[in-house]
């Protein structure tokens, strides 16, 4: 995530310098739409001041604030990378409409943008709170099932074998998941081409490695039910 902090917080800084008088009305959004009449009542050269020292400052405090957080929790500096820019865009859609001198129907459209943006900003966040939290495994007479997002469910008949090991495979990329903060879950390769499954916090040690009949290893983690404690329960569940 410190990679995706760098490159926001460079790209944010450097659409700041981007945006001029010259090419706003092919490239600066909501601008680029309207007819000549309309921009002819945006004062457009104060709002491009204002809005390159938003984006300097957006830029400057995107990396300050992640650097400051992730030395406290590593899932709230990911979680602010995620948040803090939609916010800071919903201010700045906000403060475009001051520039604006025409009529009310324009700053309508401006509201309605804000407020579609406020309700994704929420959505995200409430997915972001439940991707961020451990997952949990319950076992039935037949099957152990990992609940909360990307989770699975593993027949008793198709585990091969457990394992507590200390660290994950070597990742790649990530398939069909989440990765952000201490979490993953869902499906991912390895460097060398292997599909895994992750549902794991990574700063809760060690891990329980679950192989399977498909050749696809699933590894858990959790600093509330921790893995050995799990490995433990399954080492019984599989002999009855």
């Amino acid at each position: 995530m410190f990679t995706a902090a760098i490159i926001l917080s460079l790209t944010f800084t450097l659409l700041g310098f981007f945006v001029t008088v010259n090419n706003a009305k092919y490239i600066l959004s909501g601008y680029n739409t309207m007819s000549e009449a309309d921009r002819a009542k945006m004062d457009i050269e104060q709002y491009l001041r204002f809005f390159k020292r938003f984006h300097l400052i957006l830029g400057a405090t995107l990396l300050a604030g992640y650097l400051i957080l992730q030395s406290i929790n590593n899932n709230w500096a990911s979680a602010y990378l995620i948040l803090y820019p939609l916010l800071s865009y919903v201010f700045l859609i906000g403060k475009g409409v001051t520039f604006y001198h025409g009529t009310s129907g324009q700053r309508v459209g401006t509201f309605v943008g804000m407020a579609i943006l406020v309700v994704i900003t929420i959505a995200i966040g409430m997915q972001l709170f439940a991707s961020l939290r451990n997952s949990e495994v319950f076992l039935t007479i037949d099957q152990v099932q990992i609940k909360g997002m990307y989770g699975i469910r593993i027949d008793k008949d198709d585990i091969t074998g457990i394992a507590l090991v200390r660290e994950l495979p070597p990742i790649s990329h990530k398939t069909n998941g989440f990765a952000a903060g201490n979490f993953a879950k869902g499906s991912f390769k390895t460097v060398d081409g292997q599909p895994v499954r992750l549902y794991v916090n990574k700063k809760a040690k060690p891990f329980l490695e679950i192989r399977t009949t498909g050749h696809e290893a699933v590894y858990y983690s959790s600093d509330e039910m921790p893995a050995v404690d799990v490995y433990r329960q399954l080492r019984t569940w599989r002999i009855e």
